[in-house]
């Protein structure tokens, strides 16, 4: 029998709270993901920076004995500190990997809802702007951090566990800290950033494609610039080169250019608030179903 025929009872079941509604939402753009060979693939490429420079030394200066040549090579191997980390954090490897994914999950995020005409469906009663904002770029922040934040609780926890030096991590402490504030304070911008160039159409490769040259080029054009000019405002070019400066301001570690923390803070700070006024444009007056 027809369903119009059976007639229709109200919902009774019980309701999410309107705090979690955006967790079903972000679930459902990682999920597919985990399912990708390839993807699985390139995240442990990602994490080899980390298994190599942090918990490779680590294994080595404490398992490979006494003898000559063990100890001859573990006089040569960099400790672990925040100069090491910051390593990790900026070598052209991690950097390439974190762009791979940054493009790869993040075109799409609202270009793709735009496209399949999915956004007034999620922007119901059960979802409004905000939280569709916050739970696309949850979705892509959940993958920044496990290439980050949480390969570097992984080495610490090798670090303490192989060498028994607990008072290891209070005299490093600002690892940790350091590589928090950056996440969040890079990573958010980043964030925020891919979200409103993805809003600004409706074609995932096309946000894809600009954002790699955005990302690429824009490196390799305040290279030439800086080279020629030797002015650390041509950095503005280049968010790969301030995310490489602020995770050094972070750390503690001098950056490769002269970019100050102060010049750091105040690019990302302008890229997150003129990515929130894009976003607030493209979602303003957005109607709602009630």
């Amino acid at each position: 029998m027809p369903i119009y025929d059976q007639g229709y009872e109200s919902y009774t079941g019980a309701r999410t709270s309107r705090r979690r509604r955006w967790i079903p939402l972000m679930r459902e753009e990682i999920l597919p993901y985990t399912k990708k060979r390839i993807f699985i693939l390139l995240i442990a490429l990602t994490l080899l920076p980390w298994v190599i420079m942090g918990i490779g030394p680590t294994f080595l200066r404490t398992q490979m004995g006494n003898e000559y040549w063990p100890s001859s090579m573990n006089s040569q191997l960099p400790p672990m500190d925040e100069k090491l980390i910051a390593r990790i954090l900026t070598n052209p490897w991690t950097i390439l990997m974190l762009v791979i994914i940054s493009v790869w999950v993040g075109s799409g995020l609202i270009a793709r809802d735009r496209k399949e005409r999915t956004m007034e469906v999620f922007l119901g009663r059960a979802l409004g702007p905000a939280q569709y904002i916050w739970s696309k770029g949850a979705a892509l922040g959940v993958f920044l951090l496990g290439i980050t934040l949480i390969p570097l609780i992984i080495v610490l926890i090798f670090q303490v566990g192989l060498t028994g030096n607990v008072s290891f991590l209070w005299h490093h402490i600002r690892i940790l800290w350091g590589t928090l504030l950056y996440s969040i304070g890079g990573f958010g911008a980043l964030i925020l950033f891919i979200l409103a160039l993805s809003a600004l159409g409706e074609n995932p490769r096309v946000a894809g494609l600009i954002l790699v040259l955005i990302l690429f080029f824009g490196l390799s054009v305040s290279k030439i610039l800086w080279f020629n000019t030797h002015k650390p405002i041509v950095w503005i070019f280049s968010p790969i080169g301030e995310l490489q400066a602020l995770a050094c301001h972070c750390l503690g570690v001098s950056t490769e250019y002269p970019i100050s923390i102060l010049h750091s803070v105040t690019f990302f700070g302008v890229m997150a608030l003129l990515s929130l006024t894009i976003l607030s444009l493209r979602f303003y007056r957005r109607e709602i179903l009630r």
